[in-house]
């Protein structure tokens, strides 16, 4: 269970939880033209219908002068003539009432494309913009609730179908009646999959209307501001952990429109989702990071892994050396630079390192076997020993000391023609100057000691780069947060060192472009060119 920190949660309002059906407004709308394109074609009949709740708040109904004889094959589909039309007013004189009766509402057509195209064509004629109502598209509504039922999804079809109380007849009124049929039963099908707002009712379009749809009935309660989210299995078990600004719209975006197998897979298995909010985005990425690297969910790409790899500089014992690590063991005396995505990426890096010094190349450090130096009596172990703590002091002061010979070298070999060895030396070079820009950035949170910074209206108070507590500011009164935050040093005890939470601060810090910080128990200064989201990965 996620515990909520920096704030209560609090009981949303309505807009947070989106529109809800019961109180949109919705005007329903059918026109008939002259033809089928906005551009040569006009309109001759305007139906609109306002409903909410199922009850009608008002009609327009009007016949449009085209300015143009009306085709014969359409007055035979509508029964509209010429002479029906002499006396009806023109599109211009129509479009202000029709405008303000649309004023507030979602617009509602059948193959609403065609609809909204005239109209869009004749305000634009007329010098208005386009229009902006929300659009429902009871066609494409059909063909997603009713796929199978139905031979076609035209509106004649659906009505008689639906065994509704209005049968469309060409007429614009007529087809008014009978999509308005058609919405509030359609409505009431997806209702069943926990459809309630106006929100999900447009996204339906996009979704596979199944068993794993019906889940998202379990977003309801979920928060609308940062927070942490996890989808938890049927023995609950956590199956995947995320971040958002706004938790319900994250988690609801993966029942809408994400195709991808792994999703539809994640949301099969899901039994429940919980959440906690925090009071600010920051919070809310160390404590995913923690979660992820805690209990490793399957459908997170890091648990998905089985962990990640560090490159650890062996500093005591006989045999000083360089090599991938899997876990960091605090106070060893070691140094480590990570973690990274994979081993293949901290070999890379370690070919970097022996592109750049005579580093040890032995495949057994401790007696030398299967080294040619070895067998010619000139890998001497003191020697080895002084180039690794050589190496330690270049990436701990001196970058250039290591990423130097491997620009020289990238030069010499481009020189020589050898431009795919060239390019092999620029890539490695290119990944050690991102590893050693992180491990820079981490030593620069480490020598800043106790650090406050300022998030929004929030402070967040790290113990050598570890998240210790956040505090809400008062109004102008940032002193007294961080007092009351400094007071908490207890608590720095107890929290997790690994550097999992500074490799966050310090992703975010560059994402952010820059931070308040508003104390420093050390110094506090960013190392130029660090940037602190490469070379390592932040839990995703």
């Amino acid at each position: 269970m996620f515990a909520s920190v920096g704030r209560m949660p609090l009981q949303r309002s309505f807009e947070e939880l989106g529109d809800p059906l019961a109180d949109v407004t919705f005007c329903v709308i059918d026109l008939e033209t002259t033809g089928g394109s906005p551009g040569d074609h006009a309109i001759t009949e305007i139906g609109a219908l306002k409903v909410r709740r199922g009850e009608t708040l008002g009609t327009l109904h009007t016949l449009v002068n085209p300015g143009r004889p009306v085709p014969a094959f359409i007055r035979l589909l509508t029964g509209i003539t010429d002479n029906m039309l002499i006396e009806a007013p023109g599109i211009e004189a129509v479009l202000p009432s029709l405008l303000e009766f649309l004023r507030g509402t979602v617009l509602v057509a059948h193959n609403a494309r065609f609809d909204v195209g005239f109209l869009d064509a004749a305000l634009e004629r007329a010098g208005y913009d386009p229009l902006k109502n929300q659009v429902v598209d009871t066609a494409r509504l059909a063909r997603k609730i009713l796929s199978g039922e139905v031979p076609n999804h035209r509106l004649e079809t659906l009505a008689r179908h639906l065994r509704c109380a209005h049968q469309p007849c060409h007429r614009a009124f007529a087809d008014v009646l009978a999509t308005v049929d058609v919405l509030h039963h359609l409505i009431e099908r997806v209702a069943g999959y926990g459809v309630t707002t106006l929100q999900d009712l447009v996204s339906i379009t996009r979704v596979r209307l199944d068993g794993n749809f019906r889940k998202i009935r379990l977003t309801e309660e979920l928060p609308n501001g940062p927070g942490v989210y996890r989808f938890l299995g049927n023995s609950g078990n956590t199956l995947y952990v995320g971040k958002a600004t706004d938790v319900r719209a994250r988690v609801r975006s993966y029942f809408y429109g994400d195709t991808r197998s792994r999703i539809r897979d994640l949301l099969r298995e899901t039994d429940r989702i919980e959440a906690a909010e925090y009071g600010s985005l920051l919070e809310a990425e160390i404590a995913e990071a923690r979660a992820i690297g805690n209990e490793r969910p399957p459908y997170n790409r890091v648990g998905k892994r089985g962990g990640l790899w560090f490159l650890k500089l062996t500093l005591e014992g006989r045999s000083p050396k360089v090599r991938p690590a899997r876990v960091v063991k605090d106070d060893d005396g070691n140094l480590y630079l990570g973690p990274f995505r994979s081993r293949r990426l901290v070999t890379t890096l370690i070919e970097a390192l022996q592109d750049a010094v005579p580093l040890h190349r032995c495949a057994e450090p401790a007696s030398c076997r299967g080294c040619a130096f070895g067998e010619m009596g000139v890998c001497e172990p003191q020697e080895r020993a002084a180039i690794v703590r050589d190496l330690a002091a270049a990436v701990h002061s001196d970058h250039q000391r290591l990423l130097g010979p491997l620009r020289a070298k990238m030069v010499r070999l481009a020189r020589a023609g050898r431009f795919e060895q060239a390019a092999d030396v620029r890539d490695r070079s290119a990944a050690l100057a991102r590893a050693l820009a992180a491990f820079a950035g981490l030593e620069s949170l480490r020598r800043a000691g106790s650090i406050v910074v300022q998030d929004g209206r929030r402070a967040l108070y790290f113990e050598q780069g570890a998240f210790v507590a956040g505090q809400d500011i008062g109004e102008g009164d940032d002193r007294t947060a961080v007092e009351e935050l400094l007071a908490r040093r207890s608590e720095a005890a107890d929290v997790d060192h690994s550097g999992r939470d500074a490799r966050v601060l310090l992703a975010y810090l560059r994402r952010a472009g820059s931070m308040r910080v508003l104390y420093s128990s050390g110094t506090w200064a960013l190392p130029l060119g660090c940037r602190p989201d490469d070379g390592f990965e932040v839990a995703s």
